[in-house]
């Protein structure tokens, strides 16, 4: 029986449950969120969390949302932060954990924990320009679309398998900051639209 039906099938009628995962402002989170309030993705998000003092924190407040800072200790391992941030995300027994400006790599302990159950939005139409700085990419390598990609996590930086893209035209004299304006707006119809598909693919 597929997650949706499971939760749907009783009067109380439960949510599928996602954390999402912050590093700052939470544009992104702010625009999943809103869809939630709306009833237009059928989805609670039951806790957010930010690896630092992020504005996203209080925003996630204002909605309702458990709000929490994990911190990675000093000298702690990238390994042993995934492992403390599993054990606190599987408190909450998520269908979905939603990278949304998450600045981590996610590593193993994570990704074995979650299993094809790790999403990531990244600025550009992947495979095209991964990593850091994407819309400096599009624009040095003189593209005249890029846009942004919704994708699996996996161990690599921006591989793995991608669930869905949006294109975004780059104009004359562009400047990254309005071409990421631009890209941002893309993210954020994007992004909801992809969790509420994926949702309704999961077996439990």
């Amino acid at each position: 029986m597929s997650l949706l039906r499971r939760v749907f099938s009783g009067k109380n009628m439960a949510m599928p449950r996602i954390v999402i995962l912050i590093s700052g402002q939470g544009s992104n989170m702010r625009a999943i969120l809103s869809k939630i309030r709306q009833r237009k993705l059928a989805a609670e998000c039951v806790l957010v969390l930010s690896d630092r003092e992020a504005t996203g924190l209080a925003l996630a407040r204002t909605f309702g949302v458990k709000a929490e800072l994990f911190a990675k200790h000093k000298d702690e391992s990238r390994e042993a932060f995934d492992t403390r941030l599993a054990a606190r995300i599987h408190k909450e027994n998520p269908a979905l954990v939603v990278c949304a400006g998450y600045l981590k790599i996610i590593t193993r302990p994570l990704l074995t924990a979650f299993p094809r159950r790790i999403l990531n939005i990244h600025p550009s139409l992947l495979p095209a320009f991964p990593g850091l700085k994407a819309q400096q990419q599009a624009l040095d390598y003189g593209v005249k679309i890029t846009g942004c990609t919704i994708h699996l996590v996996d161990e690599g930086v921006d591989t793995g398998r991608i669930l869905a893209q949006s294109p975004v035209a780059v104009k004359k004299g562009d400047s990254v900051a309005a071409l990421s304006r631009r890209i941002l707006a893309a993210e954020h119809d994007l992004y909801w639209r992809t969790i509420a598909g994926y949702l309704k693919t999961l077996k439990v």
